[in-house]
């Protein structure tokens, strides 16, 4: 990626991401939920551009809570940014986002609050980093899933493999494991495109239902 952003996702997805953006097939719009400074979003931008996305132009709907907390601060300094606890990082994200696309829908808070504000275009990349576990994760399926369209929708699971960094039989384990979990009840309707087994959590589906009435969501 030409932008050095802060990011907490390898660089080798940021080069998938931009690669799918590339595919982009006019059906629908890109959204992110969970974009901390924009490097994911950046690098699906990029790839967008390149298919055209910037010059109509279409929107791209991004969420998050965008204020600083203790986890983010080291990560943030380790690549050279200086953050304070609860700072609006907002404005930082859409400094780095604008120079690729201007077309910015930023909705800042709650993510199941947000959510509310949808306008309801098809969603043909649907984003999914900050929803990893329940409330939030099913709620925002159960918002979303309605915009998908069929064989053409990529959902991208940045933290699939969350749940990996804690211990087996602890409670953080199974909450975390809420993505895999609404996998196994609905694999008939996606199909597995890319992953990175042992070196990212991140997994990419291609949302494929043979029934589109079908999605099983547990709240």
């Amino acid at each position: 990626m030409d932008l050095k952003i802060p990011s907490m996702t390898e660089q080798f997805v940021h080069e998938y991401l931009e690669k799918i953006g590339e595919k982009w097939k006019k059906k629908g719009i890109a959204i992110e939920l969970g974009c901390w400074l924009g490097a994911s979003a950046y690098a699906l931008l990029k790839g967008l551009k390149k298919a055209g996305y910037s010059n109509r132009p279409m929107p791209f709907y991004c969420y998050d809570y965008w204020k600083a907390n203790e986890d983010q601060i080291p990560k943030a300094e380790a690549a050279g940014l200086k953050l304070v606890i609860n700072q609006d990082i907002l404005p930082l994200f859409l400094k780095n986002v604008h120079p690729v696309h201007n077309a910015i829908v930023p909705y800042q808070g709650q993510i199941e609050d947000m959510l509310q504000y949808y306008t309801g275009y098809p969603i043909e990349f649907c984003i999914f980093d900050a929803p990893k576990c329940n409330p939030t994760f099913d709620i925002t399926i159960r918002k979303l899933c309605k915009y998908w369209i069929p064989g053409v929708t990529i959902l991208g699971l940045l933290d699939y493999y969350f749940y990996e960094k804690f211990e087996i039989g602890s409670v953080n384990r199974e909450r975390f494991k809420t993505p895999v979990y609404f996998m196994e009840r609905n694999q008939e309707n996606f199909i597995k495109i890319k992953e990175w087994p042992g070196k990212s959590s991140c997994v990419f589906f291609l949302y494929s239902p043979k029934n589109i009435k079908s999605i099983k969501i547990y709240l």
